[in-house]
Formats: structure tokens, C-alpha cells, sequence
């Protein structure tokens, strides 16, 4: 009887309006992330970070109302609204997971899920009423999806590829000159496999080679140019 009254009297109140602001907030900030996502192509675009900054709003909307309800209560159960933040910061930690797959040698999908957890979390704070905390978190999500791409660019990272070659010799001087070009192009050999294809009469000699990523590729392109009798070249 005390909730239903509690409830028809907040139903016109100033607490409806307040939450129904906050989910709109929400709802907002979330999508402002999600179409950065959608146009990069990402599977969680923008309806699946709407949906989840709007989620964890209502989730921390909902654990504040049940606090005000039962507050005066005696003998009710406390309610701690901390404990849903908890709940599903975890809980997004599924969703994550989902956009994570395994793409060749690497990993796609950490930074769509590194935003999906911020989402959750911005949902939280607009949930809260913590409105300019929660945009500013917004644009620091929006700088490092966005302002922060061309960095990517711009700072020396290396790279580990497998180079695969196909040659009518695997003697151990055909594989030093063939190591030989490669770093010549500015790659460092790794490890080197090699076996022999009898049905083909060829070699199939696999050098793992790191380094930046143009310079795997000039080393690539020195092997094609010094090594002439080489058939096939794959680079993985």
C-alpha cells in the first residue's frame, strides 16, 4: 500500500521529471559515442550505446527510488545504490566481451568495448544527476575515439608478420641470403621454419619477422627484387 501510494504521488512529482531528464541525458551521451562507432563501421554503433547508457541510467534511477521509498521504512532492507554501479560495470563487462574477436595474428573490437564500458559508466553518472561530470566524460570518450585516430598514425609501432616463401632451394646459404635481404629491407628475423614440397619440387621457407610496419613491408618488397627465383611470396 505505501509503495502504490508513494508511487502515485511521485508519478506527477518532481522526481518523475527529474529521472525522466536524466534518462534523456543519458540516452544522449550514449549516443553521441555510438556515432562515432557506427561511422567507423563498428558492430556496437549507435543503438547498442544508447541503449546501454540508457540502461545503467534506469538501473541507478531505479536503486535511488528504491531508497526514497523505503528509507522511513522500519526494519526495511537498505538499499545501497552503489551496489548497482557495481552490478553493472561487471555485468557490461559480457556485452564487451562480445565485440572482441580474434582477426588474424591480432584482436579487434578492444576499443568498441572500452567504450561500451564508458557508456555504462557515463549512464550511471547522468542516472545520478552528475550531468556536467557526465558530458565532460563524454567528450574525453569522443577525443580518444576521435582526436586521438590520427596519433595512431604518427607514433612507431611494431608489427610481427609471418613471411612465406616459396623457393626451388632451402640450402642453408639460400636461407641466410634470403634472411639477408630481409634485413637488409630494415626487418628483424624472428624465427625461420622451412620444409620441403616434393609433389611441387619447391621449398616453403616461413621467416617471422618484426619491425615497423613500412619496413616489413620494404623488406617484403627487397626479397621480391634480390631473390628472383622465389615463386610465390605471402606475407600473414
Amino acid at each position: 500500500m505505501l509503495l502504490a501510494e508513494t508511487g502515485q504521488g511521485l508519478l506527477l512529482g518532481s522526481w518523475t521529471v527529474t529521472a525522466i531528464v536524466r534518462l534523456l541525458v543519458a540516452a544522449g551521451l550514449g549516443s553521441m559515442v555510438g556515432l562515432e562507432r557506427e561511422q567507423h563501421g563498428r558492430s556496437a554503433g549507435l543503438r547498442t550505446h544508447l541503449l546501454v547508457s540508457l540502461g545503467a541510467a534506469m538501473a541507478m534511477i531505479v536503486s535511488l527510488h528504491f531508497g526514497q521509498v523505503y528509507r522511513h521504512e522500519a526494519g526495511a532492507i537498505q538499499v545501497d545504490p552503489a551496489r548497482v554501479a557495481y552490478g553493472v560495470m561487471a555485468g557490461i563487462g559480457f556485452l564487451g566481451a562480445g565485440a572482441i574477436i580474434q582477426y588474424g595474428a591480432g584482436v579487434r573490437g578492444l576499443t568498441t568495448a572500452a567504450s561500451l564500458w564508458c557508456a555504462a559508466a557515463i549512464g550511471l553518472g547522468a542516472g545520478f544527476g552528475m550531468f556536467l561530470i557526465s558530458l565532460v566524460a563524454t567528450c574525453i570518450v569522443l577525443f580518444a575515439l576521435a582526436g586521438l585516430d590520427f596519433v595512431d598514425h604518427l607514433i612507431p609501432t611494431k608489427i610481427t608478420r609471418k613471411i612465406t616463401i616459396y623457393a626451388p632451394d632451402c640450402s642453408d646459404g639460400a636461407i641466410q641470403r634470403y634472411r639477408e635481404l630481409l634485413t637488409g629491407g630494415g626487418a628483424k628475423v624472428v624465427n625461420i621454419d622451412y620444409s620441403r614440397d616434393y609433389e611441387n619440387n619447391r621449398a616453403v621457407i616461413t621467416y617471422r619477422v618484426s619491425g615497423r610496419g613500412r619496413h616489413v613491408e620494404s623488406a617484403a618488397g627487397a626479397l621480391r627484387k634480390g631473390a628472383p627465383e622465389v615463386t610465390q611470396i605471402s606475407v600473414e
